[in-house]
């Protein structure tokens, strides 16, 4: 099966993303783009209260008659260790997830850090995620990861959905069996930062200075490939995206009708990519594919 487009909602809350020059997008901007996105088909939406008022700026501008599920992520939490008491401040947490976007629950909700399961206490954390399971509030629990270390020791009970990065440039989980592994045990799997935040779709000449040399020129020859195939960037990434048959959904943050528009005549279009020629492309180098490493 192609995986399914959902629509990451960071910058309806928060100026997001390296090569965001538009800022954060308006709520009419937000209206429309949501009513859009209905019309086209496009069934999930992630977000997060870490997302600034991303959550509420949604509850405000869903469109009456709309087929979206919802995905959500608990922030990652700032004690170091838990008592059977930090329950109600997890239950209080959804509440108001679930009163801001106006749902009575969500189809999944993700730990946004899943060392916060490692803490001590960490227990008291997992058997709360399991009882909104098991109380019909969310469909699906799992966590967002960076690396696949992000998944050691944890249950597997908790791995109904895994959100994770991947890109043409990062193949990580790709080639180290991560998503063969979490499909083979049942785990659907969403993959975020397909555009590396916005640097995949854009030239190399107006990258941020601290790119390297190497990395650079990794980027001019995707250009070069782009003009001799006659496509586009954008194309080249989501031609990558669409062959990775183990993925539910890809994860892409959009700021305007117009964005919607160009992704979905690229997302239909035919892949510029011959075979599996796109794995030739991945890169090792962790400083530019994990954005917490990026200066900032």
């Amino acid at each position: 099966m192609t995986p399914q487009l959902c629509l990451g909602t960071a910058q309806f809350g928060l100026v997001y993303g390296i090569t965001n020059s538009v800022g954060q997008v308006t709520e009419a901007e937000v209206a429309q783009l949501l009513a859009q996105a209905n019309v086209a088909g496009i069934c999930w939406l992630d977000t997060a209260q870490a997302y600034g008022n991303a959550e509420a700026v949604l509850g405000r501008n869903l469109p009456a008659a709309h087929r979206f599920q919802f995905i959500s992520k608990l922030p990652a939490q700032p004690l170091l260790r838990f008592s059977p008491d930090d329950a109600k401040s997890w239950e209080q947490a959804f509440s108001l997830t679930c009163q801001q976007m106006r749902v009575q629950g969500l189809n999944s909700l993700l730990l946004h850090t899943s060392a916060d399961l490692r803490k001590a206490g960490g227990q008291y954390l997992e058997e709360w995620l399991l009882g909104l399971r098991e109380r019909g509030l969310v469909q699906r629990i799992g966590v967002s990861i960076y690396t696949a270390e992000d998944l050691e020791g944890v249950n597997p009970e908790l791995l109904d959905l895994v959100q994770l990065p991947l890109s043409l440039f990062d193949q990580r989980l790709l080639q180290d069996g991560t998503l063969a592994s979490l499909r083979a045990s049942g785990t659907a799997i969403h993959a975020r930062s397909l555009y590396l935040q916005g640097l995949l779709l854009t030239p190399a000449a107006q990258w941020p200075g601290w790119v390297s040399a190497e990395v650079r020129a990794h980027q001019q020859a995707l250009e070069s490939l782009a003009l001799q195939r006659g496509c586009r960037l954008i194309d080249l990434a989501l031609g990558f995206a669409r062959d990775q048959m183990d993925l539910e959904a890809v994860v892409l943050g959009l700021c305007s009708v117009q964005e919607l528009r160009e992704l979905n005549a690229a997302w239909t279009s035919s892949s510029p990519w011959q075979g599996s020629e796109w794995q030739s492309w991945a890169l090792e180098d962790p400083t530019i594919l994990d954005p917490r490493r990026w200066p900032h």
